[in-house]
This record gives C-alpha cells, sequence and structure tokens, in this order.
C-alpha cells in the first residue's frame, strides 16, 4: 500500500469512526475490521469503544484478542480478565483460558474452564477444553472423563473421541482406547493421527499385524511423518520381518537422521539379522549423538557378550544400577562392590541374584571360581532356589 492509499484508508477508517457515536456500535465495526485484517483500524475502534465505555465487555474482550495476536500475552490476560469481571461469559473465560495455557499458568486455566462450564454445561466445547486443561495437568483420568462427556453432548465429534483414545492408551486401558479409536475413524475416516493412535493400541495388545495394516494407511496418507516410519519397522520386527523393518527405519532417519529411538529399533534389527559389525555401528553413532545414553551402553554390552567379547560385555553390563527401567536392585549394603579386579584371599565376598531365577541357576558355575581364589563365598538367592543350590 503506497502513501496516498495509507492516507486513503485512514480517511476511511475515520470517516467510519466518526459517524458512530456508541461503544457497541465502535465495537461491531472493530470486529469487522480484525475479520478483514485491518488490525490497526479495529484497534483504534476498540479504544474509541473504550473511550465511550470504559467498561464495555465485549469491547475490552476484543482488545484482548487484538494483543494476543500481537504476542502480547500479559496484556491479552489483563484485558479479557476485565472483560470477564464486568460479564463473565463462557466465550470470554474460554479466551482467557487459551491465553494462560499458553503462558503455561496451568491451574489458572483450568479454573477459567471449569467456570465456563458451569455456566453453560450443555456445550461439547467447552468439555472439550476441560479436558485439555486437565490432560496438560497431567490428569489423565480426569481429562477422559471430560472428552467422553464432550462425546456424549455431541455423538459426532471425532477429534474428542481421538483425543479419549489417545489418554486411554496411555494410560494401559487398551480395549477402551481401541472403542474411541474405531469411534474417531468412524466418524472421520483417513485421518494420519487416528490411524496412528489405532495402531499403537492394537499393538499393544498384541495384533500386530492389524497395526502393520493402520500404520501403513497412515503413512499412506502421511508420508513424511518419522513416527509412522519407525512404527512400521517395530510392528515388523515383531512379526520376525527385520530386514523389511530395516528399510522403514532407514525411511524413518532420512526424515528425522539423528533419532535415537529409531537408531536403536535399527540396531536391534540388524542383530536379529547377524548383521554385527552394523549393529556396533549404530550404537557406536548413538554415543556420538548422546555420550550419556545407558540404553545404548547396556545393548552394546549385551552385542558384546553375545559376540564372545566377554571382558568389554561384562565391563559394560555394570550400567545397569543406572537403568530404573531394568527389574534388577542394589543390594542395600556398605561394602564396596567387587568387580573381579581386586583379589579376595581371605577376604568374604557376598554374592547375590541381581535378575531372575534362570540367570542364577546359569551363572551358578561361576563360584567355585571365586572359592578357588581364597575367597569366603557367601551366596544369596531367593527362597525358591535354596533347596537346588
Amino acid at each position: 500500500m503506497n502513501r496516498h492509499e495509507r492516507r486513503a484508508a485512514a480517511k476511511q477508517s475515520s470517516d467510519t469512526i466518526s459517524g458512530v457515536d456508541s461503544a457497541a456500535t465502535l465495537y461491531r465495526v472493530g470486529l469487522r475490521q480484525l475479520s478483514a485484517g485491518r488490525v490497526l483500524d479495529a484497534r483504534r475502534s476498540c479504544e474509541q469503544a473504550l473511550t465511550q465505555d470504559a467498561e464495555h465487555a465485549d469491547a475490552l474482550h476484543l482488545m484482548g484478542l487484538l494483543s494476543l495476536q500481537a504476542g502480547q500475552h500479559d496484556h491479552a490476560v489483563e484485558w479479557i480478565a476485565r472483560a470477564v469481571r464486568r460479564e463473565p461469559k463462557p466465550e470470554y473465560l474460554v479466551s482467557l483460558g487459551s491465553v494462560l495455557q499458553a503462558q503455561g499458568r496451568l491451574d489458572e486455566a483450568l479454573l477459567a474452564y471449569d467456570k465456563a462450564v458451569q455456566l453453560r454445561p450443555e456445550a461439547a466445547a467447552l468439555w472439550k477444553k476441560l479436558g485439555g486443561a486437565l490432560a496438560d495437568l497431567n490428569r489423565p483420568d480426569e481429562a477422559v472423563l471430560g472428552y467422553l462427556h464432550a462425546l456424549k453432548l455431541d455423538p459426532h465429534d471425532h477429534d474428542a473421541a481421538r483425543k479419549a483414545g489417545s489418554l486411554l492408551f496411555n494410560l494401559g486401558r487398551l480395549e477402551e482406547a481401541l472403542v474411541q479409536a474405531d469411534l474417531s475413524d468412524h466418524l472421520l475416516a483417513d485421518q494420519a493421527s487416528t490411524l496412528q493412535m489405532r495402531a499403537l493400541v492394537l499393538f499393544g495388545l498384541d495384533r500386530p499385524a492389524d497395526a502393520l495394516t493402520d500404520i501403513m494407511r497412515a503413512h499412506a496418507l502421511d508420508p513424511a511423518d518419522a513416527d509412522s516410519c519407525n512404527h512400521a519397522g517395530r510392528f515388523l520386527q515383531r512379526l520376525g520381518r527385520d530386514a523389511e523393518a530395516l528399510s522403514w527405519f532407514d525411511r524413518a532417519l532420512v526424515l528425522r537422521p539423528d533419532d535415537l529411538a529409531v537408531l536403536f529399533n535399527k540396531a536391534h534389527s540388524l542383530t536379529g539379522l547377524h548383521r554385527f559389525a552394523e549393529a556396533f555401528a549404530v550404537y557406536d553413532r548413538m554415543k556420538t549423538i548422546d555420550p550419556a545414553n545407558t540404553e545404548a551402553e547396556w545393548a552394546l554390552a549385551l552385542l558384546h557378550l553375545l559376540t564372545g567379547n566377554f571382558a568389554a560385555g561384562w565391563a559394560g553390563r555394570e550400567v545397569r544400577w543406572t537403568m530404573p527401567r531394568l527389574p534388577i536392585s542394589r543390594l542395600d549394603v556398605s561394602k564396596p562392590l567387587w568387580c573381579g579386579r581386586e583379589a579376595v584371599d581371605g577376604k568374604t565376598v557376598l554374592i547375590h541374584m541381581d535378575e531372575g531365577l534362570g540367570d542364577t541357576i546359569q551363572f551358578a558355575r561361576y563360584l567355585p571360581m571365586v572359592a578357588a581364589q581364597g575367597a569366603r563365598v557367601l551366596l544369596l538367592v531367593s527362597d525358591a532356589l535354596c533347596p537346588l543350590f
């Protein structure tokens, strides 16, 4: 827009505003200007409206939306909060909740949505907002109830069904999650996000073939999604099709070259195919990307053991104590840990199990080797193994 056009537009705006004399009319003018993309004109109209009526709720709310659009979140909260105090309309409360969520003020956002629901309990969209706020606050059980109530009010809301299904999946309530995933797909078919979510649910239900069908459909709809590629590889792994899985992991790595989860899965398939040198190279790459990655260190140790490099394997396996997901726990004793390097002649060594019964039986053959070094050996095992030992 050149200088003459700007002057003409400003004159037109001035003429429009000068012909009105009520805050309500000025607000409506500002709303039309905003819809037309004339943000500065809309702000001027709002300011004039508030000059005539400083507590005009709609104008206060619109000023908040204009501030939000400009990225001025604190000002947006001030304007919208004033509108709410003047007239607590549900739409004002939703706007306030949205701004507070964007600021990370989740508890306050929840209060705003909750008040909106109290004022208009029949509105499905408000229950969805409430569900989203609860999910952000890591209160998934309550969030599910919010989404399910939104569905009760609006049985055609595929998005509420999908979000409820995703939360149920994360809660481990897989059968319920599948119901919601099926409903979402029925209400709006061929949505990549829904198909991906349902694929994960089916995989969790030990239905990898069905999961693979859904994830392939999701990939066809969104070929640039690295997660779908990775999931396809995982499902093929479960089906024993590691060679095919590798091609999907490679597709994912083209999209996200340094994704540690994909690299880990790729190394697992390479190991299954006995392509050990390539698997070692992938684990080394993982350690380069994240030197503190304990999963890579653990898997690398197991691969060393598998390929006969016992010194490196047993040493690397000590990382297990720093991996909370492993089902082992360190014995709570004040004595130092013995890893086989120090002489134990004339000393007492307490040996205890740290994994399952099978491992304990398998490695019991090494006990005489410790005793042969002159140590007094104490063995701590589960009660079930005492008669055998």
